[in-house]
């Protein structure tokens, strides 16, 4: 059998202490007496925990309690006791009051002010996150409503290309399933720490956003190359630029940061890429208005046998090898460049 311990004296090391200054500590006081209320062997007796709690409140407390109905009331449980002196501290809900309001004053405070670097998106990102694991607790607001609402602080030209960033780092998720928090600011995160002007945000991390050029037909095409992403992507106006055609009933799901599930416009088949002297026909999707002409995912690396090989200057090179020929060239990366066919005015066009 348990050893009991009588309730510790008011000023006693182990006795609950609660300031009245400070609302919000008070479910951290009757936490505390719930404690020393076991150890004395009084948790299950409601009259003795209502009494007893009186011995650690101050004399204009110890009064104001003792006048409650759920005190008076012997019938009354320590459980209703509890929640009518909470309901007299307006700071001292157990579970932080929080609505939606509280959440689109935030998001509306740093749309206004702008998210320009990471220590901005960090505060942003922990103020959003205490009104939204909140909502999201208690069953108010879904995921995907809270990444709904997350990404209204930033401006379209972040919210399109976090798309793109989203797809190809997270090829697999699974349709319907909401970014977490944590996902999207770490995609937008690096959006940030790599822009280009005011409309242009690169799908590519800061230690490799490098490019290679490719020939298809006779147009040069400059290629983004991300090894996360599990496909080979070109955008719709670099397709219409190079006279593409492509199958639109091989098309795939692509889902944006805020839930929503787009899809790919099809699939071009064996499309020739020529890097120096090697051939490579690669499978292609066709997705409208990425941040990119072409992206070149695993499967380019997988039939080139690419080796990447990086130096401490920043500079990247690509071995490439053809496996019908042996043939290997050895490929300098460039600076990553922005789109060069964009649209305009609903028309296609050529930076």
């Amino acid at each position: 059998m348990a050893t009991l311990h009588p309730l510790p004296a008011r000023n006693e090391r182990s006795a609950p202490k609660w300031d009245s200054k400070y609302e919000e500590q008070l479910p951290t006081f009757f936490e505390e007496f719930k404690t020393v209320a076991k150890a004395a062997g009084i948790d299950a007796d409601d009259v003795e925990m209502k009494k007893g709690v009186l011995r650690y409140a101050d004399p204009e407390l110890m009064r104001f309690w003792r006048t409650l109905p759920t005190f008076k009331e012997v019938a009354k449980t320590w459980a209703e006791f509890k929640k009518e002196v909470l309901s007299h501290y307006p700071g001292a809900l157990e579970v932080a009051e929080a609505t939606t309001e509280d959440l689109k004053k935030v998001v509306s405070k740093f749309a206004k002010s702008g998210i320009s670097n990471s220590k901005e998106l960090i505060t942003y990102h922990r103020k959003f996150s205490i009104f939204a694991d909140s909502l999201q607790e208690h069953g108010i607001l879904s995921g995907v409503q809270v990444a709904s609402f997350y990404m209204q602080a930033f401006p379209d030209s972040i919210c399109i290309h976090l798309d793109t960033r989203l797809q190809v780092s997270f090829p697999k998720k699974v349709k319907g399933q909401a970014y977490s928090l944590t996902e999207l600011r770490e995609a937008i995160d690096f959006l940030l720490s790599d822009t280009e002007g005011d409309d242009f945000y690169v799908a590519k991390e800061s230690s490799s956003i490098r490019g290679l050029n490719a020939l298809i037909g006779e147009r040069a095409v400059h290629c983004v190359a991300d090894s996360g992403c599990s496909i080979v992507a070109m955008s719709d106006t670099t397709s219409n630029a190079l006279g593409l055609s492509f199958n639109p009933k091989r098309r795939i799901p692509l889902q944006s940061a805020n839930g929503k599930t787009d899809w790919t416009l099809g699939v071009a088949k064996d499309v020739p890429f020529r890097f120096g002297e090697i051939i490579s026909f690669l499978q292609v999707h066709i997705v409208e208005s990425p941040a990119y002409d072409v992206l070149l995912g695993h499967p380019f690396e997988i039939l080139t046998q690419a080796h990447i090989q990086n130096f401490l200057s920043g500079d990247q090179h690509y071995t490439l090898t053809d496996p019908n020929t042996d043939k290997v060239v050895m490929i300098p990366t460039i600076p990553r460049e922005l789109p060069r066919f964009r649209k305009e005015e609903g028309r296609d066009r050529r930076v």
